[in-house]
C-alpha cells in the first residue's frame, strides 16, 4: 500500500486537473466551443496535448514492456511516424480547415455524399471504443498493480475523475490537462530512468543490457528464410517504417481522436506546426521509456526478485514485461519516485480516456445524430446533448476496458484492434484527396471490402495459416480500398 507522503501527491493531483479542468472550460456556450474550442487554443497546447495522447497508457506502461522483454527495434516506427506527420500536414489539415468542419467526417460529406461520412464515423466509433478502451485496461491494470486495488474500483476512479472535467469543458478542458499530463509523463520517466542509473551504474546496467541485445535498434535483414522472412517480420526496418507511417496517417489524419485538437488550432499553419514539433518529440519519448524497461530489466537481472510477476508462454513461466514497470513501482524505491510514478498511471489513464470520449461524442452528434435531426437549432440544446453522450461513452470505454482487461501482449493488442478498420478509412481519405473517383454507395462496399480482407487476413496469421507479419493488414485493407473505390464515378452523391 502507499503512504501518505504517496496520497498526498495523488489528492493533489486530482485537485490540479479538476483545477484545470473546470478552469479553462467552464464558459463553453456552444457545438463549437465544446467540441473544437472555437479554433482559439494556442498551438503550444495543441503540442502538448498531442504529446500526452500519443503516450497515454501505450508508451507509459507498455513500451517499457517491450524494452524489458524485446530491444529497440520499435523506435524504427518512430522514423515512418515523422514523415507521416509532414505528409498529413501538407495533404489533409488543409483540406479540413478548409472545409470548416467540427468532425472530419463532415469533409467526406463534401467530398463524397452522405453515406461515406455515416460509415466512417461508425469505423471511427467502433475503433476508438476499442482502442482507447485498451489503453485505459493498460493503465487501469497497472494501477490495480500497483496499489493491489480490484481492477473494477480502480476503472472507477479513472471514469469519474476524467469525466469530471471532460463533460463540463470538452476539448479545451482535454487540451489543457493533457499538457499537464505531457509534463507528469516524460518527468516520471526521467526520473525513474535516472534513479535506475543510479542505482545500478551506467556501465553495469549497459553490459547487462547489451549482453541480452536489447540494444538492437535496425532490423536490416529480417529474421527468418526465403521470401517469407521479408514479409513476416514486423521488426524489420521496411516492415517497421512503412508501418509507422501509414498508422500514423491513419491515426493523426483520418482518427477524430487525434485530429480534433489540430481542427481547435487558431490556424491551419498552427496545426501543422504543432504537429510537424510532435514528431521531433515523439522519438526521444519513445527511446526515454524504451531504455526505462531496459533498465528495468538490466535491475531485475542484477537483483533477482522471487516474486516477479510471470506468465506462461509455450508451458514455461517467463517473467511478464507487460507488468514489469507497474511492479517495479511496489518494490522499496523512495516515495517521492513512487508519487511521482504512479501519478503518471493515472495520468496515462486520463489521457486515454479524457480525448475519447470528447472526440467519440462530437462525430456522434456531428456526423449521425445532427444530420438526422436538423429542425433543432438551439446551440444550448446541442451543447447538453453532447455532453450527454460524452457521459455515455464513459461508461462504454469503462465497460470495453473491464472485458479487455488480460488480453494479450498490451502494446500490439492495441494496434492489431486498429488494423482492422484504419486501413478502410485511410483508403478512403486517400481517395477523396487523390483522385476523382469514388461515390457514395461504392465507398460503403470498399470500406468493407477492405475490412473484411483486413479481418481474414489477422485471423490466418492468429492461427497460423499465413506466414505475414500483422502490419502488413494496414497496407492491404488501405490498398483494397482504394482498388475498389476507384471502380465508381462520383455520379450517386
Amino acid at each position: 500500500m502507499i503512504g501518505t507522503f504517496e496520497l498526498t501527491i495523488l489528492v493533489s493531483y486530482f485537485l490540479l486537473i479538476l483545477g484545470i479542468g473546470w478552469y479553462k472550460g467552464r464558459n463553453e456556450t456552444s457545438v463549437e466551443d465544446y467540441m473544437v474550442g472555437r479554433r482559439q487554443v494556442p498551438w503550444l497546447a495543441v503540442l502538448g496535448s498531442l504529446v500526452a495522447t500519443e503516450i497515454s497508457a501505450a508508451t507509459y506502461l507498455a513500451v517499457p514492456g517491450v524494452g524489458f522483454s524485446e530491444n529497440m527495434t520499435y523506435l524504427q516506427f518512430g522514423f515512418g511516424s515523422f514523415f507521416a506527420r509532414i505528409f498529413i500536414a501538407t495533404a489533409f489539415i488543409g483540406a479540413f480547415y478548409r472545409a470548416n468542419c467540427l468532425s472530419i467526417y463532415e469533409y467526406l460529406k463534401i467530398r463524397f455524399g452522405g453515406r461515406t461520412q455515416y460509415t466512417a464515423s461508425v469505423y471511427f466509433i467502433v475503433t476508438r471504443i476499442l482502442a482507447s478502451g485498451v489503453r485505459l485496461m493498460i493503465a487501469v491494470t497497472g494501477f490495480s498493480v500497483i496499489l493491489n486495488v480490484p481492477f473494477g474500483w480502480s476503472l472507477l476512479l479513472f471514469g469519474f475523475i476524467t469525466l469530471g472535467y471532460t463533460v463540463i469543458g470538452g476539448i479545451r478542458s482535454v487540451i489543457w490537462t493533457d499538457c499537464v499530463q505531457a509534463i507528469v509523463f516524460i518527468s516520471a520517466g526521467l526520473l525513474g530512468a535516472g534513479w535506475l542509473i543510479n542505482e545500478l551504474g551506467m556501465d553495469l546496467l549497459l553490459e547487462t543490457a547489451r549482453e541480452a541485445n536489447r540494444f538492437e535498434l535496425l532490423r536490416i535483414v529480417p529474421e527468418g528464410d526465403g521470401v517469407l522472412g521479408w514479409l513476416n517480420d514486423p521488426n524489420w526496418f521496411f516492415t517497421a517504417v512503412l508501418f509507422g507511417f501509414a498508422s500514423t496517417v491513419a491515426a493523426l489524419g483520418t482518427d477524430q481522436d487525434m485530429a480534433q485538437r489540430l481542427l481547435s488550432s487558431k490556424t491551419a499553419n498552427q496545426a501543422r506546426r504543432s504537429l510537424i514539433i510532435s514528431g521531433f518529440i515523439a522519438i526521444p519519448v519513445a527511446a526515454l521509456f524504451l531504455f526505462l524497461g531496459t533498465a528495468l530489466y538490466a535491475n531485475f537481472q542484477i537483483n533477482p526478485d522471487p516474486e516477479f510477476p510471470t506468465k506462461v508462454v509455450d508451458g514455461l513461466s517467463v517473467p511478464d514485461g507487460n507488468k514489469a514497470f507497474s511492479y517495479f513501482m511496489t518494490t522499496g524505491i523512495p516515495a517521492w519516485l513512487r508519487g511521482l510514478l504512479l501519478t503518471g498511471v493515472l495520468a496515462a489513464a486520463m489521457s486515454s480516456l479524457d480525448s475519447a470520449m470528447a472526440a467519440l461524442s462530437t462525430s456522434m452528434v456531428r456526423d449521425l445524430v445532427q444530420p438526422l435531426v436538423p429542425g433543432i437549432k438551439d446551440e444550448g440544446r446541442w451543447l447538453w446533448i453532447s455532453r450527454g453522450f460524452t457521459v455515455l461513452f464513459a461508461v462504454v470505454l469503462m465497460c470495453t476496458a473491464w472485458l479487455l482487461q488480460d488480453e494479450g501482449t498490451f502494446l500490439w493488442l492495441a494496434f492489431k484492434i486498429t488494423s482492422l478498420t484504419y486501413g478502410s478509412l485511410l483508403g478512403i481519405f486517400l481517395l477523396g484527396r487523390f483522385s476523382t473517383r469514388g461515390s457514395d454507395r461504392g465507398n460503403l462496399i470498399a470500406m468493407l471490402g477492405g475490412t473484411a480482407v483486413s479481418g481474414l487476413g489477422l485471423w490466418l496469421i492468429e492461427k497460423g495459416h499465413l506466414p505475414l507479419a500483422w502490419t502488413w493488414l494496414l497496407v492491404i485493407g488501405t490498398s483494397v480500398t482504394v482498388l475498389i473505390g476507384t471502380f465508381t464515378k462520383p455520379t450517386d452523391k
